[in-house]
């Protein structure tokens, strides 16, 4: 009786491993925030498998080096900003957009003395002041895209200073060479700790639910096997839940994943809420801020970017994910997130 016990267990065992092994791959590439951690949920909690798809991640330094990847056909899925998505597409790159990771984020740091004078919910505080940046950064296109909402010239009104590297801008604005900074998680949160910065404003008070990490893949693989990516996107879906709603072991999983601490992605993801961790394609967001890059003079040519937006495979993974629990508030809310956004 024991041998037949023994029997099948190896037989489970190997048939499990098969399965595992017998699952679409795919090779996901990402930057490490807090708010990407969508997929170390979703890696964590078995929810790619349960789903049908085996992901591996790869992590990188910058949206340029991760979408080389891309392009180069060394990863299957990317998720490096919204504008380098963009500009990639709009000079040929075979890309489609099919779904979101992090909506809003960014945030202007500036020295504690200077906090007063950019006190209050209005962006005029920016005028005539020196503004520290990456080029081509979400914060970079989706700040002056608020600018402009605001009625402000920003070409003439404010003088931008571009950096190299988002650590050069907490640099700049830490030694005063700059009057206010724009950067992204968790370096804004590493240079109230480590330099005695402070936030002086989150680019989402002026500007709710912009885009800023898209998920693209190859278009060529998404028309060919689009039942891969809707299992990759239900997985997503399922993490989203998990994320909103056992924060504490959320925290522990985004931890470990990206060796930050503790209180700073607790702080990020849940005290302050500085963005929300959402796989929608956003594709209303999409277009609104392929017309601020426009508007900023980096890309002059027209072309159909809408094209390259693919929200129907997102819609039938929200359904399926729907289907068997129906009565589910975060996916109803989801839901309605999608109807109003897409």
């Amino acid at each position: 009786m024991k041998k037949l016990v023994v029997s099948i267990l190896f037989l489970t065992t190997l048939a499990g491993s098969a399965f595992g092994a017998g699952l679409p791959k795919l090779r996901v590439g990402y930057v490490p925030e807090p708010a990407h951690g969508l997929y170390f949920v979703a890696k964590e909690k078995g929810y790619f498998k349960e789903e049908g798809v085996d992901v591996d991640l790869y992590q990188f330094g910058s949206a340029a080096e991760g979408l080389a990847a891309l392009k180069a056909e060394k990863l299957d899925v990317g998720t490096f900003g919204t504008t380098a998505p963009l500009l990639f597409t709009s000079k040929g790159s075979e890309f489609t957009f099919i779904g979101g990771m992090m909506i809003g984020g960014q945030a202007i740091i500036t020295r504690p003395e200077r906090l007063a004078e950019l006190n209050g919910k209005n962006l005029k505080v920016y005028k005539g002041k020196k503004i520290g940046l990456v080029k081509l950064s979400t914060g970079d296109v989706i700040f002056k895209g608020a600018l402009k909402k605001a009625g402000i010239d920003y070409k003439k009104d404010l003088n931008f200073v571009e950096f190299g590297t988002v650590a050069a801008v907490v640099e700049a604005v830490k030694k005063g060479a700059v009057d206010a900074g724009l950067v992204y998680p968790p370096h804004f949160s590493l240079a109230e700790k480590n330099h005695g910065l402070k936030v002086a404003h989150y680019i989402e008070e002026f500007y709710p639910d912009y885009t800023c990490c898209r998920i693209v893949a190859h278009t060529r693989q998404v028309n060919a096997d689009p039942e891969t990516y809707k299992k990759f996107l239900a997985a997503l879906i399922r993490a989203y839940k998990f994320y909103k709603t056992n924060p504490d072991e959320t925290v522990k999983i985004y931890t470990k994943a990206l060796k930050i601490d503790e209180d700073i992605i607790r702080n990020e993801t849940y005290v302050k809420r500085v963005a929300d961790s959402n796989p929608d394609p956003l594709r209303k967001g999409i277009l609104d801020f392929w017309q601020h890059i426009r508007d900023a003079g980096y890309i002059a040519t027209e072309y159909p970017i809408d094209k390259h937006i693919n929200t129907a495979i997102y819609k039938q993974a929200l359904d399926r994910v729907i289907k068997k629990n129906p009565k589910d508030k975060t996916y109803q809310a989801m839901l309605s997130f999608y109807k109003k956004n897409n």
